[in-house]
């Protein structure tokens, strides 16, 4: 592993620049590559700059961050990407990205993520036994495809895509997560399965309940309905986060 990860921002606000910079000051084993308010004069300089990470911003002019991301030639750097609106999300884990960050940006947040993508640099890296994860993925190679895992069942290996998964429901040390056309049952504790879920794409509502964020059609009171027609309850110590959450991505606030 690198005794210092580089890291370029591509960024065209000046304080979400400004706060990322800071954040990457603060941590020892980043290294601040370059900071560029501009995609198009980003995608020429970077491979001078050699960076294991880039923070990527999604709405910028000229060319926007997914636009970017699929003109990266691969191998292409780790990249985490930046936003005010979390339906972008499955964009960026459709194209491989490592993790997503909601505007505002909090340092534990970031913390969290360049602790994930900081395992990702030693051949090889920890997984919980029962969850494969793609090779080129732990290596940091994240054009590597769509999002997924694989999940051990009673009699086989399965594939899941991460965009596939509706919601999982925790029993006991047992999971059944429920797609469109099946559900899994696999030996798992949903707490695992959170380190292995890309954040940004998924909330917890329940301590038996991982639900999909784009498939929440809508909420009553403390009930949740899904796209599937499934009704969940949220939680009472799940209320808080689910509301706020709700209320960010509220488009008439």
């Amino acid at each position: 592993m690198p005794t210092t990860l580089r890291c370029a921002i591509i960024e065209d606000e000046p304080l979400a620049q400004e706060l990322l910079e800071k954040y990457v000051g603060r941590i020892s084993f980043l290294e601040l590559a370059g900071t560029f308010d501009d995609a198009i004069a980003a995608f020429t300089q970077l491979p001078a700059l050699a960076p294991h990470i880039i923070f990527l911003d999604i709405n910028m002019p000229e060319m926007n961050g997914i636009e970017f991301l699929k003109a990266l030639p691969a191998p292409h750097p780790v990249v985490i990407m930046t936003t005010a609106n979390p339906h972008h999300a499955l964009d960026g884990f459709e194209l491989g990205v490592a993790d997503y960050l909601l505007k505002p940006i909090t340092f534990d947040r970031f913390l969290k993520a360049i602790g994930r993508i900081r395992e990702r640099f030693p051949a090889t890296a920890h997984v919980p036994e029962n969850v494969i994860a793609p090779a080129a993925i732990l290596q940091g190679q994240s054009a590597a495809g769509p999002g997924f895992t694989y999940f051990k069942t009673d009699k086989r290996i399965e594939q899941v895509l991460f965009s596939e998964i509706e919601y999982v429901e925790a029993l006991s040390d047992y999971l059944r997560v429920f797609l469109p056309d099946r559900q899994i049952v696999t030996h798992l504790t949903i707490k695992k399965l959170l380190e292995i879920l890309p954040a940004g794409l998924f909330i917890r509502v329940h301590r038996s309940h991982i639900v999909q964020l784009r498939l929440i059609r809508s909420m009553e009171g403390n009930i949740l309905h899904l796209a599937s027609g499934k009704e969940l309850l949220i939680g009472p110590n799940y209320r808080d986060e689910v509301r706020n959450l709700m209320k960010k991505m509220l488009a008439n606030t």
